[in-house]
């Protein structure tokens, strides 16, 4: 028991204690990333239910949904280039989320209102593509953010080891990836909860809830957006508080500037260009 008990402590509640606040803007992104699934039901039953889309047709879409997860290496070297600027990338993707979460909300409360402007198959797939563009690019601005997260200086100013250094950012990464299950768990206790009774209600009623939902999943780019906005007040606290003190602050990059990899840029837009084609061959 004891052996069980040690294990849980060194394992679980030892990331508690090794928590720093300057982890927590990161974490935030990473669990928007992990909510994002609450829309993932009724997404489901629209289609099912709305939409008149073969499976080939959804098997090309999420093919496509799929193509900016493809992009991600060279949108973490973008990062890289505009390292004091990438909080932005982080409002832009939120905008691409929340303009998506909108689409599907207008497609299902006022689908005639949205069907005088596009097909509803139409804003669907704009719907569905915007997403998964708004979040990689969270991610790889999340992944970023866990290197400013680890402090190379405590609060009186004195080195952390190399050892430190790393234990730390060993710990970021393992939260980083509890933030992601807990939010997916949270989406599935929440789903729980909103769909028990789906079955008996009216068809208006039904459709006022999953509208409802789409409106809930706002949360989302609220979450990563209020994670950027606690990062830079921590950094700028940080800053201050060793001022005061007569001290410097130390970042990760210091003043090392990132060039640009014409090779593997140019490589790998010809493998993404030629990827597609493949499925007509």
């Amino acid at each position: 028991m004891n052996k069980v008990i040690k294990f849980l402590d060194s394992t679980f509640l030892d990331l508690g204690r090794q928590f720093k606040w300057t982890y927590l803007p990161p974490l935030m992104v990473y669990m928007a990333a992990g909510i994002s699934g609450l829309t993932g039901i009724v997404g489901t039953f629209f289609v099912k239910d709305y939409l008149n889309l073969s499976a080939a047709f959804l098997a090309g879409l999420g093919f496509w949904a799929g193509i900016p997860w493809a992009l991600k290496m060279p949108l973490g070297h973008l990062v890289d280039l505009i390292w004091e600027r990438k909080n932005y990338m982080v409002y832009f993707g939120a905008s691409l989320i929340a303009l998506s979460l909108l689409i599907m909300y207008g497609l299902i409360i006022h689908t005639e209102d949205m069907s005088q402007v596009f097909s509803v198959e139409t804003w669907f797939v704009i719907s569905v593509i915007l997403a998964p563009v708004g979040y990689v690019v969270q991610d790889v601005v999340a992944d970023a953010m866990t290197v400013e997260a680890v402090p190379l200086v405590d609060e009186i100013g004195n080195d952390y080891s190399k050892d430190q250094i790393k234990i730390m950012h060993t710990t970021m990464q393992t939260l980083g990836r509890f933030a992601i299950i807990g939010g997916t768990v949270l989406v599935a206790l929440v789903n729980v909860i909103l769909f028990r009774d789906v079955e008996s209600l009216e068809q208006t009623d039904k459709i006022n809830l999953y509208g409802t939902i789409y409106i809930y999943a706002l949360v989302i780019p609220l979450v990563s957006i209020l994670g950027v906005i606690l990062a830079n007040y921590l950094r700028h606290k940080k800053i201050q508080t060793l001022k005061s003190k007569g001290l410097e602050f130390k970042e990760e990059r210091g003043n090392e500037k990132t060039k640009i990899n014409w090779f593997s840029h140019y490589l790998l837009g010809l493998l993404t260009y030629l990827s597609p084609k493949k499925l007509y061959l």
